[in-house]
């Protein structure tokens, strides 16, 4: 099985042993017999590979995960004993940040004196390194925590929780006006899911008759979301080509971003959505390299999975149709081949993505495309500030790093641009002002996240003019990103309140973006380093310690956070 398929099988497995072996309910996550058992799991799959003489890189790199699995419920436990000590100064909750950023740090230069470089080795061991945190995050919190739109695992409820309990009791869509009823309106693909999870786990006898269990196990499922999501935006930097040090900016942007380590716990349809679309792209820039039926199949089932989940998933369509129509063009001769591949794909995706959307049109009058709108006298409600306001105002925007919903300290955050990377960061959430090491940590995280975002800015720009044999590539993600970025600020215009802001609706185009700055870094540092040999060297360093830092840095605030909060 290929590297990148067995972190797949990983992504998968690990979150449903995270469900089995710790109790997110209790002060501390794991017990004393889930711990041997893990042991015992981890120690008997080492020795397999040992008695089956497998060649060493396999049996180093097992070595390796094994290690930081260890590391991480280490740090799981040790952070449930600093939540029972009363009075623990901020002293030493922040020298306890400073050790951990050290063990981090001399974990990675070790790591690259050992793979002398970036290595597959080293890639894989950081992808793991994504999983394994988004795993710190979710067991470590609560699952009603910084969520949006969920409400609760229960038959009175709306909500997105609402919506998975109607289609887990009744078996089927909810007999209601989707516009009256909170969230109902959405596509049902992940509901269904996760209501599957839950009649398997009742099948198996493992489903707790307790509200927040239930609620805590649903979580597994945006776990395998996003961390396959990682694992396909690697695919896609290969995919392109990329050298290590691209695909490894790629991953350590997209992958260690606060926001997308909180999706991993997000119980609404973005996690699912967002693994689909970008499965999409790279399932799309496969089947250029080699259009065949079955190719394109698979990208019908992303799509229209996609939208099945979210209907504004439809948003990577543009992408997609710039590949898919530069290959026909390209091979126009062949043009009855194109036609009967084309016409499959609208066969499998258009009714899938768009049957709910027509049932209830049908059924309802709901409008296709149909959100549901917060009223003026919300207190998330901006509509008082122009739209000259809501992008070049910038007065007290920077007084909290946070996100301000509800008119904090008389204030409300209304320029769309510092919201943004604001949400990118901290979610919804104010935690970053609980202690020394979440501020310090926070307001760093801040800053490179809005410089990173700048970056993406000028990146989109420099790759126009970049030619580097990927053109067709350039234009299918830069007209997503365009296509994506436009309904963004037209959604924040339209629906004047702060959640509009929120970077959820716009994050498959910020991977993207994480994309394109990795293929502009590759780009200049081929060319520097034909110009100077030290040139490309310095790039070269760059392009292996800033990505390393930031994903360092990731985990260092969201150790912080879980341990401030409760």
């Amino acid at each position: 099985m290929k590297r990148d398929n067995k972190l797949i099988v990983a992504a998968v497995v690990l979150p449903f042993l995270v469900g089995m072996f710790f109790d997110h309910t209790a002060a501390y996550k794991l017990s004393s017999m889930h711990f041997f058992v893990f042991t015992a799991l981890i120690l008997t799959y080492n020795g397999v590979l040992f008695l089956q003489r497998a060649d060493w890189e396999r049996r180093k790199l097992v070595l390796q995960c094994s290690g930081m699995l260890f590391f991480t419920v280490g740090l799981i436990q040790g952070v449930c004993v600093i939540r029972n000590i009363e009075d623990m100064s901020e002293s030493i909750q922040t020298g306890l940040g400073i050790g951990l950023a050290l063990i981090l740090a001399a974990a990675l230069l070790i790591l690259l004196k050992i793979e002398k470089g970036i290595t597959e080795n080293v890639i894989a061991l950081v992808i793991f390194a994504a999983f394994l945190v988004r795993i710190l995050y979710t067991v470590l919190s609560r699952s009603h925590l910084f969520q949006n739109d969920t409400t609760a695992f229960h038959p009175d409820c709306f909500g997105h929780l609402g919506y998975v309990y109607r289609l887990y009791a009744d078996g089927r869509l909810p007999d209601v006006d989707p516009t009256t009823a909170f969230e109902f309106y959405q596509p049902p693909l992940h509901y269904a899911v996760s209501a599957f999870y839950l009649k398997i786990l009742e099948l198996l006898r493992l489903l707790p008759t307790d509200r927040e269990e239930i609620e805590e196990l649903l979580q597994v499922l945006p776990m395998i979301y996003s961390m396959v999501t990682v694992v396909f935006i690697d695919k896609i930097a290969r995919q392109m080509k990329f050298t290590n040090e691209g695909r490894l900016t790629a991953v350590c942007f997209a992958g260690f971003m606060p926001y997308s380590v909180l999706l991993g716990a997000a119980l609404n349809n973005d996690p699912l959505a967002l693994m689909l679309m970008v499965m999409s792209v790279y399932f799309t820039f496969k089947w250029y390299d080699k259009p065949d039926m079955k190719g394109i199949l698979i990208m019908a089932l992303c799509i229209g999975g996609a939208m099945m989940t979210k209907i504004s998933s439809g948003l990577i369509a543009p992408a997609m149709a710039v590949m898919m129509l530069h290959r026909a063009w390209k091979d126009r001769k062949q043009w009855t081949v194109y036609l009967k591949q084309f016409f499959c794909f609208g066969l499998v995706a258009f009714p899938l993505g768009l049957w709910h959307s027509i049932y209830c049109f049908i059924k309802y009058r709901m409008p296709i495309g149909y959100a549901s709108y917060l009223a003026e006298d919300s207190p998330q409600f901006i509509g008082t500030h122009d739209k000259w306001s809501r992008f070049f105002d910038f007065d007290r925007a920077f007084e909290f790093l946070s996100i301000r919903m509800d008119y904090v300290n008389e204030f409300a955050d209304y320029n769309i641009p510092v919201a943004l990377i604001k949400y990118a960061t901290f979610g919804e959430s104010r935690y970053y002002m609980s202690c020394d090491l979440t501020y310090v940590v926070g307001t760093g995280m801040f800053w490179a996240n809005f410089v990173l975002f700048i970056l993406m800015g000028a990146a989109c720009v420099v790759w126009l003019f970049l030619r580097d044999g990927r053109a067709v590539h350039k234009v299918s993600l830069l007209t997503g990103m365009a296509a994506s970025l436009f309904l963004y600020l037209k959604f924040c215009i339209r629906y004047t309140h702060v959640c509009s802001m929120n970077i959820r609706y716009i994050m498959c185009a910020v991977y993207m973006g994480c994309i394109v700055i990795a293929a502009v870094a590759f780009g200049l540092q081929e060319r520097i380093a034909r110009k100077s040999e030290a040139g490309g060297r310095v790039c070269k360093v760059a392009m292996t310690l800033i990505p390393l830092l930031y994903a360092l840095a990731a985990i260092v605030l969201k150790t912080g956070m879980v341990t401030v909060i409760f």
